[in-house]
């Protein structure tokens, strides 16, 4: 990659250069000539000019336009079709503007006329061989900006979702084939994941999956790809392109492109340059898919630190996965961008943890709390901060543990803001919290119903709770209410419900929650 990007591959070799001419004078002409300063190789018609052409690659060909086997016309239209890079120059005993143009639709750089003059063909050879070199720089930069735009890219997010539709894209981009197909190892599972299908007919359905030992060999992992992706037998060699993906020296992934018969081959360049563009691939999936194990680990741990704290008390086991679950779908609903629903995620399971510094002769007190009691329970959204505050990674979560409970009227606690003081993220909470909290059978209550507990939300607008957020809310849950409710709430403990305090409304909740 070195070479590509800094520029500093060794010296080109020698132009090589076919002559193609069935008059032996003119053919033996312009070898003596041209072979001074490059290497020349000469075919007497277009068919010997193929096989010499499927034995090694030139640079630049000049045939006549009138041979016998096979003449110029056929064999330009040949060289284009499967071997692109070449350059071509016609030779032809008519020099009229007509015949200039036909040659130059069939793909030609220039055009030669007989009888063929020593400074006419020198320099002709000569400016296109510059032109080849200008044009191969320019491709040589755009490869290079086009590397520089995808590391740019795929450096701004490490989820791997944003990150194959990105690769699939610039790929689709750059190459322009008919399928593209792209999949990953999961060695945790041993299976290989078709990440994307694409052709030209749209996406297609690739959640597909396919067992792969951990110690498979290339040949096994190719054909698993191959399997899942489908339709590739369609394609022949020259017009179909495939990487395999390592990262740390080991096979990763395999990525391929194919392209239909009329499309153009796939090059040495274009070759070399999937090649280059795969060790990217290779390592950004992995890193994210790296990030995501280390993110799903996190998240796991903080779930079980919750659900610890909430096993103090059997009716509580679960809140915070379940406050969670009706937060998030509430930020999506409200269209916040997914880092902001991520945060509040983050923010559902950690909200309560805070109470975990709360005596249990408080927190499970089955009768009313006292005003000294209440102040001792009303400092567990800032010993949460405490807490929390240690971990760098979780600090954008402390304004919302913190203002949980704070109320849009300004009678909440511990702070007393009111309205937009409270951030967004905290109001989503607080109304996630007071739902579950009413909807949940407690020590000292009975839960409400679905529909009484959002007439309480509804009584609270402006006063409690934000009256925008609890008219989404509404809407939500009794469109949505038994997919969000989580299934597996079973208390790890019986406890016996006691009866309701009296001279408290059931169902406002309790400072406790």
């Amino acid at each position: 990659m070195a070479d590509l990007l800094l520029g500093t591959a060794a010296p080109a070799a020698q132009a090589r250069i076919l002559v193609v001419e069935d008059d032996a004078h003119i053919r033996t002409f312009c070898q003596r000539l041209l072979r001074v300063s490059y290497e020349v190789d000469v075919a007497e018609h277009g068919g010997a000019a193929l096989e010499l052409l499927r034995q090694k690659p030139y640079d630049l060909v000049l045939t006549d336009m009138q041979m016998p086997v096979m003449g110029g016309i056929e064999l330009l239209q040949h060289i284009r079709q499967h071997h692109p890079e070449t350059d071509l120059v016609v030779i032809t005993a008519y020099a009229t503007v007509e015949n200039a143009r036909d040659a130059l639709k069939l793909g030609a750089l220039d055009y030669l006329s007989k009888p063929i003059e020593t400074e006419n063909l020198e320099r002709t050879v000569r400016t296109c061989l510059e032109l080849r070199r200008v044009r191969q720089e320019k491709e040589r930069l755009s490869d290079l900006l086009f590397m520089y735009q995808f590391s740019q890219l795929i450096a701004t997010s490490l989820d791997v979702e944003t990150q194959v539709e990105q690769i699939v894209e610039f790929l689709w981009q750059r190459y322009a084939p008919e399928a593209l197909a792209l999949s990953m190892r999961l060695l945790e599972e041993d299976q290989l994941h078709l990440l994307a299908a694409r052709t030209q007919s749209g996406w297609v359905e690739h959640a597909r999956m396919a067992p792969l030992p951990a110690d498979c060999e290339v040949d096994e992992l190719l054909a698993t790809h191959l399997r899942l992706a489908g339709g590739t037998e369609a394609y022949d060699e020259p017009h179909f392109a495939g990487v395999l993906l390592r990262s740390h020296d080991r096979p990763l992934g395999y990525l391929h492109l194919a392209r239909r018969a009329e499309q153009p081959p796939f090059d040495a360049s274009e070759r070399r340059l999937l090649s280059i563009f795969a060790g990217q691939v290779a390592a950004s999936l992995d890193n994210a898919r790296l990030y995501k194990a280390l993110k799903d680990q996190n998240r796991q741990t903080i779930e079980a630190l919750a659900e610890a704290i909430e096993a103090r008390d059997a009716h509580t086991y679960g809140h915070s996965r379940q406050v969670t679950r009706y937060a998030v779908r509430l930020a999506q609903e409200l269209g916040l961008p997914p880092e902001r629903v991520e945060l509040i995620d983050y923010a559902g399971l950690l909200h309560d943890v805070g109470k975990i510094g709360i005596r249990d002769y408080i927190l499970l007190k089955p009768g009313s709390l006292d005003p000294e009691e209440f102040q001792v329970m009303k400092g567990h959204p800032r010993i949460g901060v405490k807490i929390i505050e240690r971990v760098w990674g979780l600090r954008a979560t402390l304004p919302i543990i913190e203002a949980h409970h704070e109320r849009y009227d300004g009678k909440g606690y511990p702070n007393g803001l009111k309205g937009e003081e409270i951030p967004l993220e905290a109001r989503i909470l607080a109304i996630a919290d007071a739902f579950e909290a009413m909807t949940a059978d407690r020590a000292y209550r009975s839960a409400l119903s679905t529909e009484a507990a959002l007439s309480v939300l509804w009584e609270g607008r402006g006063g409690a709770w934000d009256p925008e957020l609890v008219t989404v809310f509404v809407d939500l849950v009794r469109r949505e209410e038994q997919q969000l409710r989580l299934p597996d709430r079973t208390p790890q403990l019986t406890v016996p419900l006691l009866r309701p305090r009296e001279g408290v409304p059931v169902g406002v909740g309790d400072e406790r929650d």
